[in-house]
């Protein structure tokens, strides 16, 4: 009986020793996992703030008051916007430090940028910023306009304007004017600031008072004369008004004697805004005949060193930081194509802020583990532009982290194979249906 006493207790010792040991052990025999990597971030970015696209008398036949009057003529880069741009380029800069992708005196950053001055400008703006002190040259395409930004150029999504309008069709469920019905509320609620009405709807009386009414627009969605595809109606014609309202509170205009400007009461009567970006440049169709090939080379750009199948150009010489300055268009084209979703406090749902980027950052797991994909849309706040708030990690721009359908998220990121299919799958949906 001792003996089997003795017996059974030896094996419990052992166990609770080789307990006690086997954390001191184990974490030395172990191996570090070594952390993520960040290898290489793609910023595709929309132009700071600039004068409006229609001079102020234009825009002064929509509203009761005089229009604010911009320091730069219609389209160019302001004074403020490119200062703004640089702001936004440290925050830029510190984060990307602060993530170990840039040394303290680094260069490594390569700039593309469309064939405008504002274009242009913020390139500059913004690599004074992340790259202070580098002198980076700003590249352009040979041909102008740019295919990167203006013209689609991939086979696998040639223009189909039966196709488009067949996509626009169906978002509104074969009704435009059903669908602009529905933004009435959102559209009287712009017409009330613009118009200073006490009340909203605005009365008939307070209507008439101006050269031009909101919904002077007629409905139409058909193809047009040339062949192309016509899509209008009250609520698609506020982009221009909804855009300059933005732009001027952002460059520090001077609304004399308007009531109710601030960012707050600019940011509740963007929804109409929204609806009208959603259907006229988020429609995935849009998005694949206009942005295929600016997808295609932001793919390539991401996959360069990864072990994964190139099948197009990538953007730059393998700089850390590849940066691509272009429009608005230009990013809820791409994010229509890509289903990237996301709403910025004080904008609309889905809006291209000035000087707002879609980011693409590609991380690895650990020395040698699976690279994936972190996409973000982010943008100064409409009182950051205002005041030109210095940007830092404690008082960063808004943030939106965003997610890709059908992507299977591992906690970090989509996995680049995952990101790569879909991708291809958006860019040529009846190949990959086949």
């Amino acid at each position: 009986m001792t003996t089997r006493t003795g017996q059974a207790r030896w094996p419990i010792f052992l166990t609770g020793l080789l307990a006690a040991l086997l954390p001191v052990f184990g974490a030395a025999a172990a191996p570090h996992s070594p952390p993520d990597r960040l290898e290489r971030v793609v910023i595709l970015s929309r132009h700071g703030v600039r004068g409006p696209m229609s001079t102020p008398e234009e825009l002064g036949r929509y509203t009761k008051l005089a229009w604010p009057r911009f320091s730069a003529p219609p389209g160019i880069l302001t004074a403020r916007g490119a200062a703004l741009m640089t702001i936004m380029g440290r925050w830029y800069r510190g984060r990307y430090q602060a993530a170990g992708l840039l040394g303290t005196d680094d260069c490594s950053v390569y700039l593309w940028a469309n064939h405008t001055q504002r274009t242009e400008a913020t390139a500059r703006a913004l690599a004074d910023g992340i790259a202070p002190g580098c002198a980076l040259p700003v590249h352009q395409s040979a041909q102008a306009p740019d295919p990167l930004f203006d013209a689609p150029l991939t086979p696998l999504a040639p223009p189909d304007p039966a196709r488009l309008l067949a996509a626009l069709s169906a978002r509104v469920q074969g009704n435009l004017a059903a669908w602009d019905a529905r933004q009435r509320p959102a559209l009287d609620r712009l017409e009330a600031l613009l118009l200073q009405c006490a009340q909203m709807p605005c009365r008939a009386e307070e209507r008439a008072r101006v050269a031009r009414r909101l919904d002077e627009t007629p409905v139409a969605l058909r193809l047009d004369a040339k062949g192309g595809v016509l899509l209008a109606s009250p609520a698609l014609a506020v982009g221009s008004l909804a855009e300059s309202l933005v732009m001027a509170y952002a460059d520090g205009r001077d609304f004399a004697g308007w009531r109710g400007i601030d960012s707050k009461t600019i940011g509740s009567v963007l929804p109409v805004y929204g609806a009208a970006l959603d259907l006229s440049t988020r429609t995935p169709e849009i998005g694949r005949q206009s942005s295929s090939y600016l997808a295609m080379r932001l793919l390539a750009t991401l996959q360069r060193g990864a072990r994964e199948l190139v099948l197009a150009d990538p953007v730059g010489n393998d700089e850390k930081i590849v940066l691509l300055a272009g429009h608005d268009g230009t990013i809820t084209m791409l994010a229509g194509l890509l289903g990237l979703n996301w709403h910025l406090p004080g904008y609309a749902a889905g809006e291209a802020a000035p000087g707002g980027a879609l980011v693409f950052e590609l991380w690895r797991h650990g020395a040698r583990g699976e690279p994936y994909v972190r996409l973000l849309y982010t943008a100064q706040t409409l009182d950051q532009l205002r005041y030109m708030a210095p940007l830092s990690a404690g008082q960063p721009p808004a943030i939106a982290t965003l997610r890709l359908p059908g992507c299977v998220d591992t906690g970090s990121g989509c996995p680049l194979r995952s990101f790569t299919a879909h991708v291809l799958a958006r860019v040529a949906p009846l190949a990959a249906s086949r």
